[in-house]
């Protein structure tokens, strides 16, 4: 511990930790680390697995959600006392088992004989050549959320099944400033680019062409610049700028945003949800959404003891209705979480979170998180402020895709 202190200081790394339970047992001690957004979560998770196995301690380390992905890697790649933690997204996962970072739990799962088919999809994320390195916690999915009073007051249909074509016709017709005030069609974070081809199959990785993707960019340059029926790139860009609460004030009739948004909203309206909308000849109901992660150090000295606690976390009614209870999908859903899940989640059209056809959101290379950073949004922003027409951002994206490619061979 003096040593973890000793590293956390030299980075100025603030972190809260948890002990569960009593600390002078003089029993195992497993340090997991996570970031402050799963704080309730983290602590609810502990108390309720040392409940069911008091063999062994969980102390939970808390980083700072927006310093959290920086400071893991730093502790990471140097001794500290990590035994298992939390990692955002498959693209990360990638990097840190390229990296040897992780432990493969390959044979933790074999010996427990856990039934890994409920979560088959979600497990490429974190798997590589056969290994599996993370079990999958929570799982997300992008769809169309609504607002049900302006739609009923202009005694609209409910945006449900579209494609992206019909949406954003849609979205222009209801953009209008009405007595001082500013009505939005929609709203559509710039966080991934290329949502709408993904859900197609078609990741930033695909051969030229890459015609979804090309489509979708389209889609994107429409409502953020042809039809101003968005807030753009630019609005964006703002400092202040916050998509959801500008959702939440009721002048926004549609939002494209990730099924967190269930446990976010804030609005005073009747909130809807329906499916994100597709490009056309895509099938109903198609959308994307990631998976975050629990993995062991291969430097951990209680290895065996973490994935007890990881497995327990994922897999069973007890820790998946921790996730439900927090208005959460956890990626392997029991009947129990489920049913805890729809209790507390009663909106309009809560259904087709489980109806819809989740794609990963992102590919399965290694690099795919540098080409997406480092490559396509930087293009693809130029783009959407019309700084460059759509073929040389493509041509500029290739080029560069190639380059970071070449690079990881």
């Amino acid at each position: 511990m003096k040593k973890l202190l000793l590293v956390l200081a030299i980075f100025g790394l603030a972190v809260s930790v948890y002990a569960s339970g009593k600390t002078d047992t003089g029993g195992t001690v497993v340090n997991f680390y996570g970031h402050s957004d799963n704080d309730p979560i983290l602590k609810e998770m502990i108390a309720a697995f040392e409940k069911t196995d008091p063999g062994f301690k969980v102390e939970y380390h808390s980083i700072p959600n927006d310093d959290y992905d920086d400071k893991i890697r730093v502790l990471t790649a140097g001794s500290s006392d990590i035994d298992a933690l939390w990692i955002r997204t498959p693209a990360q996962a990638q990097q840190y088992i390229t990296n040897k970072a992780l432990l493969d739990l390959t044979p933790f799962i074999n010996e427990s004989k856990v039934n890994t088919a409920p979560i088959k999809n979600a497990l490429t994320g974190a798997a590589r050549d056969g290994k599996i390195y993370g079990l999958p916690t929570t799982g997300s999915c992008w769809m169309t959320f609504y607002n049900k009073d302006l739609f009923d007051a202009k005694g609209l249909p409910y945006p449900i099944d579209l494609t992206w074509d019909e949406y954003l016709d849609l979205a222009k017709k209801l953009t209008y400033t009405e007595n001082g005030v500013k009505y939005w069609g929609g709203a559509c974070p710039p966080w991934s680019l290329n949502l709408g081809s993904a859900a197609g199959n078609e990741y930033l990785t695909a051969s030229e062409p890459t015609p979804l993707t090309r489509r979708y960019a389209q889609v994107l340059h429409r409502m953020y610049i042809d039809d101003k029926s968005h807030p753009s790139i630019e609005d964006m860009s703002v400092g202040s700028f916050d998509i959801m609460a500008l959702f939440d004030s009721g002048t926004v009739y549609m939002m494209i945003m990730g099924d967190w948004e269930f446990n976010l909203f804030k609005g005073n309206f009747n909130l809807g949800v329906a499916p994100m909308p597709i490009l056309s000849g895509m099938e109903k109901g198609s959308s994307v959404g990631q998976a975050s992660y629990y993995c062991i150090s291969p430097k951990s000295k209680h290895a065996k003891e973490a994935y007890q606690f990881i497995e327990w976390a994922t897999t069973t009614a007890g820790g998946t209705t921790v996730y439900a209870n927090q208005k959460q999908v956890p990626s392997y859903s029991t009947p129990e979480s489920l049913a805890a899940y729809k209790k507390l989640v009663t909106v309009d059209g809560v259904d087709y979170r489980f109806s819809s056809k989740i794609l990963p959101e992102q590919g399965p290379e290694p690099y795919y998180g540098q080409i997406n950073d480092e490559a396509y949004i930087p293009e693809m922003q130029l783009y959407l402020l019309g700084e460059q027409t759509l073929d040389q951002a493509f041509n500029n994206f290739y080029k560069l895709r190639a380059e970071i490619i070449a690079k990881n061979k």
